[in-house]
């Protein structure tokens, strides 16, 4: 069985190798054609968001390496089953870890098959959860996994009853401050965690702020930041599992391990709220994955979405009105906090993205 992710493996022969190279997979179809089939061949799906992909050719001019960077994430990691077991992988990696740090990046992570761990942990990274017999997440950073849940410890309120929400909050609306408020009326305290993730026109920075100042009147709730620990679908792999449906489950298993195992014991948390989505099936997944991983260990309340005169309050909604200039609209769908920064120049900034996109 051949080995994905390009697991070490013992004598095998090295070949001669051409220097590494940057594949233009998005505007040359030649090479984008010989890195599906390195992919294929390896059993891995083709991934979408990819920042940068490298590939390692031999003498004729086979691609036999290949590995992708999504921002400090590395992804899409092939070696042919005939070059695996010398250094090529090793190095490849390492290509991709020095990117990283070109970057701006000084923490890497990954998700990877059991079966790859070891060749990982032989470049330094160490597991922070998996998922049965599916996936493993890794990272390597001197200040990583450990010192964030040392930082969660030192702000545990020790209260009975503490609650947590994660949210993307892109942007923060009325049903995001409903579930909060939700959620402060029922809990001694609430965490309120924001995907750190730069994945949208709104910065992280933006949304976290927005957060926070859309719950100041709480005085029982604080936000703070997932950092790379709360996954989001542009961060998580798909390029192992077979369906989408699979991707979705497996993503909540981890969300919820990592939850429930390290940064729940460490703030006191007891009960996690989600909000609804009867239209989407990857929510709904995602929420059942959820109360399987927390059963016996954390309560998942289910909050029904709320809406307004003209459609269900949604992040979706709000941006595409933000789109379309629609401001007397958006203001039916977000806090006064949110609604001035959208009159602001920085948020000004941003709807002028939105409509550029």
């Amino acid at each position: 069985m051949k080995q994905n992710f390009g697991m070490l493996l013992l004598n095998c022969e090295e070949k001669e190798i051409i220097m590494i190279k940057k594949l233009y997979i998005k505007s040359n179809p030649s090479v984008k054609e010989k890195w599906l089939n390195l992919l294929m061949q390896e059993g891995i799906r083709e991934e979408s968001t990819l920042d940068e992909t490298y590939g390692y050719y031999n003498e004729e001019d086979e691609l036999i390496a290949t590995a992708s960077r999504y921002q400090n994430v590395i992804k899409c990691v092939a070696v042919d089953s005939t070059y695996q077991g010398g250094s090529l992988f090793n190095e490849i990696i390492s290509h991709v870890m020095n990117q990283n740090v070109q970057e701006g990046f000084f923490k890497h992570y990954v998700y990877t098959k059991p079966g790859c761990k070891k060749g990982f942990e032989y470049l330094g990274f160490h597991e922070i959860e998996s998922v049965d017999h599916t996936l493993v997440f890794m990272e390597k950073a001197i200040t990583g996994f450990d010192a964030f849940i040392k930082n969660l410890e030192s702000l545990n309120q020790n209260a009975p009853n503490t609650a947590a929400i994660v949210m993307n909050a892109n942007p923060f609306t009325l049903g995001h401050q409903f579930l909060v408020e939700k959620a402060a009326s029922e809990s001694k305290y609430v965490y309120v965690f924001v995907l750190s993730e730069e994945m949208s026109a709104f910065k992280a920075a933006q949304r976290i702020e927005l957060v926070r100042l859309g719950t100041a009147h709480l005085k029982n709730v604080k936000v703070l930041p997932t950092e790379n620990y709360m996954v989001s679908s542009a961060t998580f792999p798909s390029y192992f599992l077979k369906e989408d449906d699979d991707v979705t489950f497996v993503q909540a298993r981890l969300d919820a391990r990592v939850f429930a195992h390290h940064i729940a014991p460490a703030l006191n948390i007891t009960k996690r709220y989600v909000g609804s989505e009867p239209f989407s099936n990857a929510t709904n997944i995602y929420n059942e994955a959820l109360q399987e991983e927390f059963k016996g260990k954390l309560d998942l309340e289910i909050v029904d979405r709320i809406g307004n005169e003209e459609s269900i309050i949604s992040a979706t909604k709000v941006r595409s009105l933000l789109a379309e200039e629609n401001l007397d609209a958006v203001r039916h769908f977000v806090p006064e906090t949110t609604f001035a920064f959208f009159i602001s120049e920085e948020g000004k900034q941003v709807i002028a993205a939105l409509k550029g996109a």
